[in-house]
């Protein structure tokens, strides 16, 4: 990437939604595929206590059976709620993108925040935005619409290479 890129981001509903939904699904479902699985066989065991009669047995089964959807909810819940929560604060849920060869900035009505790449542990690319992890659960949401076409380019080569 060659210089500075600056954008004017706008952070809708839509493109929100689709970075958190993203981010339950993977951290929640495909990287904890023994959980689910440990579920699934809890319904298993659920239907065979059934059978047998002992519903007490079995009612315990299924709540088990039913920790890996609650956790999944419980973490959409609370990275919805931060999410939405943080771009509602400003008060044109829009954002001002800075993205060059040494990271990338954001400067809004909630404040100026600055990230270097070497700090970025992911980049998650998506139809509508890049979502870019400070950490396992951190990540802050530049929306395509509006970016230009280099620094689309560079965070997709970037996004790439992890």
């Amino acid at each position: 990437m060659q210089g500075s890129h600056q954008f004017t981001a706008r952070f809708d509903d839509d493109v929100l939604r689709e970075a958190v939904l993203t981010f339950v699904v993977q951290r929640t479902i495909v990287e904890q595929k023994m959980i689910w699985a440990a579920g699934g066989l809890m319904l298993v065991a659920c239907l065979a206590l059934l059978i047998q009669g002992n519903f007490t047995m079995a009612g315990l089964a299924l709540i088990i059976a039913c920790f890996p959807a609650l956790y999944s909810l419980i973490v959409w819940r609370a990275h919805s709620a931060g999410t939405f929560g943080r771009y509602k604060r400003m008060a044109d849920r829009s954002a001002l993108i800075t993205v060059d060869p040494e990271g990338f900035g954001i400067d809004s009505s909630l404040g100026q925040g600055r990230l270097n790449w070497n700090n970025v542990t992911d980049i998650w690319e998506r139809p509508k935005s890049f979502m870019l992890f400070s950490g396992a659960n951190a990540f802050n949401v530049l929306p395509r619409k509006n970016m230009p076409r280099d620094a689309e380019a560079f965070l997709s080569a970037r996004a790439s290479a992890r």
